[in-house]
C-alpha cells in the first residue's frame, strides 16, 4: 500500500488556517494591550505628576516669602498656570482609568430588583439643584417600573447622559421621558442644540470619541478636559443591564435625543 501524501489543496488550507490563527492571536494581544493601556499609563504618570505638583506648591510658598516690596505677582501667575496644567493632567488620568475601573466593578456587581421610576425621579430632582440655571422636565405615565440590575450604576448612566445634554443645550431645557414598551423601559433624553454629524452618530458611544472635536465653535463648556469617555461608560452600563443606547437628531427645534432601552420585569 503506497504512502499517504497530503494533497496540495489540503496543505494550503492548513497554511491558511494557521495564518488566521496567528492573526487572531496577535489581534487578541493587541486588544488586550489597548484595554490595559489607560490604566498602565495612569499608574506610570501619577508619580511624576505628584512630584511636579509638590515642587510647584513649595515654589509658590518660597515665592510668597520672597515677594518684592512693590507687590509684583508675575512669578505667582506663572506658578498658577503651571498648577492649573498639572491639575488638568491629573483629571485626564482619572478620566482615563474610570472606564477600566467600571468594567472591573461591573464584573463583580450583584444585580437586585429596584424601581426605575424612583431612581429617575430622584436623579431629575438632584439635577435641578446641581444645574440651577437649567430646567428639567420629566414626563411619565408610570408610577413604578421594576428593573433587575444595579441602581447605583443606572444613576451613573444618567449622570453621564444628562451632563452631555447640559453641555450641548442651547435653550437650557432638558426633557426626559420614561415609558414602558414591550417588556422594556424606554428612557428618552432630549436637548436642543447642535446636531450630530452623520458620520459620528454610529460611533458616538465608542471609547475616545467626542462630539467636541467636531464642534470647536460651539459654546460647550471647556472647564474640564473631554476624552469622549462619558457616553462610552454609559454604553458599558447599558450592556451590563442587557440594554441598548443610541442617539439621533431631532428637528424643529434642532437637537439630539438619547434613547436608552432596558429590559424590565413584568
Amino acid at each position: 500500500m503506497g504512502q499517504y501524501r497530503l494533497q496540495p489543496d489540503r496543505d494550503e488550507i492548513g497554511d491558511l488556517s494557521r495564518s488566521f490563527t496567528t492573526a487572531v492571536n496577535r489581534l487578541s494581544e493587541y486588544n488586550h494591550y489597548l484595554e490595559n493601556m489607560s490604566s498602565r499609563l495612569s499608574h506610570e504618570l501619577r508619580t511624576p505628576i505628584a512630584v511636579v505638583k509638590t515642587s510647584l506648591e513649595n515654589l509658590a510658598l518660597q515665592t510668597q516669602k520672597n515677594t518684592s516690596s512693590d507687590g509684583s505677582t508675575e512669578n505667582n501667575a506663572y506658578i498658577e498656570r503651571a498648577q492649573t496644567g498639572i491639575n488638568t493632567l491629573n483629571l485626564i488620568l482619572t478620566n482615563m482609568s474610570e472606564a477600566t475601573r467600571l468594567e472591573q466593578m461591573l464584573s463583580s456587581t450583584d444585580k437586585i430588583d429596584f424601581d426605575l421610576c424612583a431612581v429617575v425621579s430622584g436623579c431629575v430632582a438632584g439635577y435641578q439643584q446641581v444645574y440651577g440655571e437649567y430646567t428639567f422636565q420629566l414626563t411619565t405615565q408610570l408610577s413604578t417600573l421594576t428593573l433587575h440590575g444595579s441602581p447605583e450604576h443606572i444613576v451613573q448612566l444618567l449622570d453621564k447622559v444628562i451632563h452631555n445634554a447640559v453641555e450641548f443645550s442651547q435653550d437650557k431645557m432638558i426633557a426626559i421621558e420614561l415609558n414602558h414598551d414591550d417588556n422594556h423601559a424606554e428612557l428618552l433624553i432630549h436637548n436642543n442644540g447642535i446636531l450630530l454629524p452623520k458620520l459620528l452618530s454610529e460611533n458616538l458611544f465608542d471609547s475616545m470619541v467626542s462630539l467636541r472635536n467636531h464642534a470647536s465653535a460651539h459654546k460647550a463648556k471647556q472647564e474640564q478636559p473631554h476624552l469622549g469617555l462619558g457616553l462610552y461608560i454609559a454604553r458599558l452600563i447599558c450592556q451590563f443591564h442587557q440594554g441598548k443606547i443610541s442617539a439621533k437628531n431631532h428637528y424643529l427645534p434642532d437637537g439630539v435625543t438619547i434613547h436608552i432601552s432596558l429590559p424590565c420585569k413584568t
